[in-house]
């Protein structure tokens, strides 16, 4: 508890963090692939996700242009499609009015962000999704409407790991970095809060077989296996 006894602001990545990473991410490759190699195994499908996986956990560009397509040709190569049925899955993936935008919250986090609200907390989104997606997150995740600020990749030039993000949301928020904790899933959520120089807390969730590993290096302050653990390091300021 000592370690976030000065912290009154709660800074939270969103993908995989408040929202499903897999619906949004994961699932519309694999929508379209199905439909042009249907005999695709659950075993290859398994093994192309965790490569996928920490392919993106190992990115250090700090830029979200072209992720989505270099993912997507990543997985492509992993699957051994060709140039033809690549470009064929990409048309697949652009008819598909769920892909990238299917925003589902994990479970317990509404009830959390209303309990950490309740007791005082300074609330913000710190996320390298854009504008269109967190617009869309914000029907699904009704908190997100109370959030007391909202900050996209669009809000900076540089996403995280670079600290560019946090600094924007502490500097609105009035707040120094030092009173903020980064949580997230990601060690770039790690690296970031470091970075700008706030408390950090890796929240290991649905993909924890994947991220456990890589978040454990990172040496976040606190490392928890879900979001309903975080009330207990956060008492009533009120």
């Amino acid at each position: 508890m000592k370690t976030f006894q000065n912290v009154d602001t709660l800074l939270f990545d969103m993908d995989g963090t408040l929202t499903d990473l897999g619906k949004r991410w994961y699932d519309p490759f694999f929508r379209a692939y199905d439909i042009l190699r249907p005999n695709i195994s659950q075993a290859k499908k398994k093994e192309v996700f965790e490569k996928t996986l920490i392919s993106i956990m190992e990115t250090q560009m700090g830029r979200a242009k072209m992720l989505k397509i270099k993912t997507f040709w990543r997985a492509s190569r992993d699957l051994e499609l060709s140039l033809v049925d690549t470009y064929r899955a990409i048309k697949f993936l652009r008819k598909d009015p769920l892909a990238f935008k299917d925003i589902q919250p994990l479970d317990g986090v509404e009830e959390v962000l209303e309990t950490l609200r309740s007791r005082g907390y300074t609330i913000a989104l710190v996320t390298s999704a854009g504008d269109d997606t967190v617009g869309k997150a914000k029907l699904k995740l009704k908190m997100l409407n109370s959030f007391d600020l909202i900050v996209t990749r669009n809000s900076v030039k540089r996403i995280k790991p670079y600290p560019d993000a946090i600094l924007f949301a502490s500097q609105g928020l009035g707040k120094d970095p030092s009173s903020c904790v980064m949580i997230g899933d990601f060690p770039q959520d790690v690296q970031a809060g470091k970075n700008a120089g706030t408390k950090t807390i890796a929240i290991l969730g649905l993909n924890a077989k994947y991220t456990r590993e890589r978040l454990i290096e990172q040496k976040p302050d606190a490392l928890l296996s879900n979001i309903q653990e975080l009330p207990e390091l956060f008492p009533s300021l009120v």
